[in-house]
């Protein structure tokens, strides 16, 4: 769940899908069931977490193979949602790299107590700068959602 943040937008990603295009039956049958599975009600586990970076790379290269070659296919509204997506999916990205960080400093991992001291402050400076950067990159995106949302109203 998404913690209040300066670079989260005040608008509601799903709002703005009720004129967005839809699958075909099977897909969104496919859809509701990728919903399900990934609900809050849903359990939790190492192969679950497998499963959901999973799904997340197969979105994301299709995301990019769809823009780098269906790109006419798309108007100004779907950029606005387009951008919306994309700066929500890096506001969430970017708090989980820095729930990482903290979690990694408390070495709340099974088995993290083992890992020797100066690599383990190596990987939160790591962790913690990625989700600095992260901020600064979903700021840039909120920015870019809202220039489009107010100029294509």
């Amino acid at each position: 769940m998404l913690q209040p943040a300066w670079y989260l937008t005040a608008h509601d990603w799903f709002a703005q899908l009720a004129d967005a295009p839809r699958l075909n039956s099977d897909g969104q049958t496919v859809l509701g069931q990728v919903a399900d599975l990934f609900s809050d009600e849903s359990y939790f586990n190492p192969a679950k977490t497998v499963a959901t970076v999973h799904v997340m790379l197969l979105a994301a290269e299709h995301l990019g193979d769809n823009l780098t070659w269906a790109v006419n296919q798309h108007d100004a509204a779907d950029l606005t949602r387009l951008t919306a997506g994309l700066s929500l999916v890096q506001s969430h990205l970017t708090q989980i790299v820095q729930r990482l960080a903290e979690q990694t400093h408390d070495r709340a991992f099974r088995g993290s107590n083992t890992v020797p001291a100066p690599a383990t402050k190596d990987l939160i400076d790591s962790l913690s700068a990625a989700g600095a950067s992260a901020e600064v990159c979903a700021g840039h995106l909120k920015e870019a959602h809202l220039t489009l949302h107010n100029s294509t109203r």
